[in-house]
């Protein structure tokens, strides 16, 4: 299990081929707050930094695509499932083209498998499947959120042999 954990935040981290636009924030309260946010990091705080991220985000208006990722990376890391979950939702609701659109609901789908393994409840699971499928209807050819789609899958189907048992 801790394998399979190691194996999606590897594949999580580096990011698929498809390319989105990493825009900071525009607004210049947003900048500053999310400067304050990378200088956490660089503090060792990710914690504090999170709360930044947000907090830039927020004051951008839900525009800043490099907070959301940020939300989204360390909101799993620190399991702050609500911080990954509404960048993830900001981010399906920013893509502008079918590539963005299709990676945010990737970045979704990769979320809600975390928080699968985290709580170990099938609806994430579900959620996660119905995410890379959104991901793979916009991008057929999107190898990441077909593996992605497969093992949301598989876990759900461990879960319901398990409880057959």
């Amino acid at each position: 299990m801790r394998l399979l954990r190691v194996c999606v935040l590897v594949m999580f981290s580096m990011f698929p081929v498809l390319a989105q636009e990493n825009s900071g924030p525009t607004d210049v309260k947003a900048q500053k707050t999310y400067k304050e946010a990378l200088q956490l990091l660089h503090e060792r705080e990710p914690l504090s930094a999170l709360g930044s991220f947000k907090k830039a985000d927020k004051q951008d208006g839900g525009h800043c695509t490099a907070c959301q990722k940020q939300m989204i990376k360390y909101g799993i890391e620190l399991g702050d499932w609500k911080a990954a979950e509404q960048g993830a939702e900001e981010m399906v609701a920013a893509a502008k083209d079918e590539t963005a659109t299709a990676l945010a609901h990737y970045q979704s789908s990769a979320v809600f498998f975390q928080e699968g393994l985290h709580k170990q409840k099938a609806e994430y699971f579900a959620r996660a499947h119905d995410e890379a499928n959104k991901a793979l209807a916009v991008h057929a050819n999107f190898p990441d959120a077909l593996y992605m789609g497969g093992l949301a899958l598989a876990h759900l189907q461990q879960g319901s042999r398990q409880s057959q048992v």
